[in-house]
């Protein structure tokens, strides 16, 4: 299954037919799996995609995002601010139709993966499983606070060596 969607990745075979295949193959593996899966955050990931699809084909969004990706430094900032609002791979695929700066555009959209739970949807999907773990509740509280609070101490350290050795 892996080379298959490996395959499917790198466009040396349709989307569709990987999928099928996926599908199937965990139909008669076990389709118990299919149950299992977080359609919620599914339909979350799916909806940051409909909507940086849609919304980068809007002309006004087009031209603004064309004048303000017009430096490495507006490109920098504009994929680590737009990674704290729709997610950090939103994001660089947003960006991605309105830039030439694509070293500065990833180390933006990645150094954005931090800061807001909603930065990275790795993030989400971790918040997801540890809200669901069996910890008393006294413990789970601190959580969101303690994490914000290290991803945006990381997320400036990020920031200032980002400032020096790469903008």
């Amino acid at each position: 299954m892996l080379i298959i969607n490996l395959l499917s990745v790198f466009h040396i075979i349709n989307s569709n037919i990987s999928f099928i295949i996926t599908f199937t193959a965990i139909i008669i593996t076990n389709y118990r799996l299919l149950l299992k899966v977080d359609y919620s955050l599914l339909l979350t990931f799916a909806g940051f995609f409909i909507f940086t699809s849609n919304i980068s084909s809007i002309a006004e969004v087009q031209n603004f995002l064309k004048n303000a990706l017009n430096s490495s430094f507006n490109t920098f900032f504009a994929s680590l601010g737009l990674s704290q609002i729709i997610s950090n791979v939103p994001a660089a695929l947003l960006l991605s139709n309105f830039t030439e700066n694509s070293k500065i555009l990833l180390a933006g959209v990645n150094v954005g993966g931090l800061g807001t739970i909603v930065a990275s949807l790795a993030s989400v999907i971790s918040y997801k499983l540890y809200q669901k773990a069996d910890i008393p509740l006294e413990k789970k509280e601190p959580f969101l606070k303690t994490f914000t609070i290290y991803n945006v101490i990381f997320l400036i350290i990020l920031i200032f060596f980002c400032i020096l050795f790469i903008l």
